[in-house]
């Protein structure tokens, strides 16, 4: 039997307040999770995931909630590849995005303390939507370029 390919996190949290099922979204929002209903979500199996998960599912827990990882060896050709095709378009935004402030970063005036804020903030944006990018998506080598492009600029 081949090792799990995936990971799916269910859960259930109090209808009470609002603030657990918030910091669950956007726990698995900085994994790169695609959401599959509003208590499923899906990622690649990693070891590392599997433990990030795993975190998210007791923080459920602690809340009040019920969690559970699965891990799934097997989904049709079709389900894998809109999971693929979802995670894909949701990394290039994230790189459009960075790309995009980058070049307006370039075109304004330097103002040295806040320039290299924002410049570090970019680099640290791109860091964390590489590290969410599971599947190689488009994008990515814009977005640096702008980055770099930001920077020797604002050196110059």
């Amino acid at each position: 039997m081949a090792g799990p390919k995936w990971l799916v996190l269910t859960w259930r949290l109090p209808a009470t307040s609002s603030t657990p099922r918030v910091a669950t979204w956007r726990s698995l929002q900085k994994l790169g999770a695609v959401t599959l209903t509003p208590g499923a979500a899906i990622l690649p199996y990693s070891e590392h995931l599997l433990e990030q998960l795993e975190w998210i599912a007791e923080d459920i827990v602690e809340r009040g909630g019920d969690a559970y990882v699965l891990p799934v060896t097997e989904l049709s050709e079709a389900e894998e590849g809109d999971i693929q095709r979802r995670m894909r378009e949701e990394r290039k935004q994230e790189y459009e995005s960075l790309r995009e402030a980058a070049e307006v970063l370039a075109r304004r005036p330097a103002q040295r303390p806040r320039l290299e804020r924002e410049l570090s903030a970019l680099q640290r944006g791109l860091a964390r939507a590489i590290e969410r990018d599971h599947f190689a998506s488009s994008g990515r080598s814009r977005a640096e370029k702008a980055i770099r492009l930001a920077r020797k600029r604002k050196e110059a």
